[in-house]
């Protein structure tokens, strides 16, 4: 395994970078579920005499999530269950006058691979609720003798990112690994699609092309669901170069809630066999 167990069960978000793209997908009207959380706020501070909220940067039609949802996942190393994770949004949040979902992944070896290489990870994201975009991005990694820790700050208004050791340019409306993933997830797209998103990571702007394969009916341990098949490619100097597969299956409803995710793993050119992330358990999630 590559030591990232992390990166790979989130494989889109975290390969993939997501952007204010020159789009092919659809969207915009305020969010349904989401901008109802920003109502409540507005009318409050409205009675109370409080401050209102600031005019938002954009506004991403969502009614993909919400604030409540949680997805439980196995981790299978080939044939071998090597851990779990799960991805969830458990409050919303205020940053710089904004409301944020708090997004949170964890991934944590069980106790007989942890016996080999022990992983205990913690990644979160605090995501625009009205523009579906990044404004903080903590990282927290815990595999075998590896540590990591990282913080980035992302001035949308500026287009800067901010890190303990850097500061660089980015474009409006980047995301981060898991905002990516949750932006993804409001878009409107249909098999032959490809979209276009820019996502920061370690220091770098990544340009990624998600690609829309094709729908079809699988059954994971949360049970048989209709899927779209989505795969995130790097795209490096006008061509798609990416080492390894990565894909994902998305409910083809307007939730696209991530039910597998699959990606084959390489040292050099060596394959050594495929991760996969399988649906276990949906939480906060109305219909399901």
């Amino acid at each position: 395994m590559s030591g990232r167990l992390q990166m790979i069960i989130l494989a889109l978000l975290l390969s993939a970078g997501i952007a204010s793209p020159p789009l092919t997908a659809r969207q915009a009207e305020p969010d349904s579920v989401g901008l109802a959380l920003v109502e409540e706020k507005t009318a409050a501070d409205n009675a109370t005499g409080e401050e209102k909220l600031p005019p938002p940067l954009r506004i991403v039609k969502n009614n993909a999530f919400r604030e409540g949802e949680k997805l439980s996942y196995v981790i299978r190393y080939g044939p071998i269950l090597a851990g779990y994770s799960s991805l969830s949004i458990p409050e919303v949040v205020e940053v710089n006058g904004h409301p944020a979902y708090h997004i949170i992944s964890e991934a944590w070896s069980n106790k007989f691979f942890s016996r080999f290489y022990k992983v205990q990870d913690r990644v979160e994201s605090f995501t625009d609720v009205r523009g579906i975009f990044s404004w903080k991005f903590e990282k927290h990694l815990r595999e075998g003798s590896y540590r990591a820790d990282q913080y980035v700050v992302y001035d949308q208004k500026n287009r800067l990112a901010y890190t303990e050791k850097d500061t660089m340019e980015i474009p409006l409306y980047v995301q981060d690994v898991l905002s990516a993933m949750y932006y993804v997830r409001t878009l409107t797209f249909e098999p032959g699609d490809t979209l276009y998103v820019d996502n920061h990571a370690d220091g770098k702007v990544y340009p990624l092309a998600v690609i829309i394969h094709k729908r079809e009916r699988i059954k994971v341990k949360a049970g048989k669901f209709d899927c779209i098949v989505v795969e995130p490619v790097l795209k490096t100097s006008g061509v798609f170069k990416q080492k390894g597969r990565l894909v994902v299956h998305f409910t083809d409803d307007e939730r696209k809630i991530p039910v597998l995710m699959t990606s084959q793993i390489y040292v050099k050119a060596f394959s050594l066999g495929s991760v996969v992330a399988e649906l276990e358990k949906i939480e906060g999630v109305p219909g399901y």
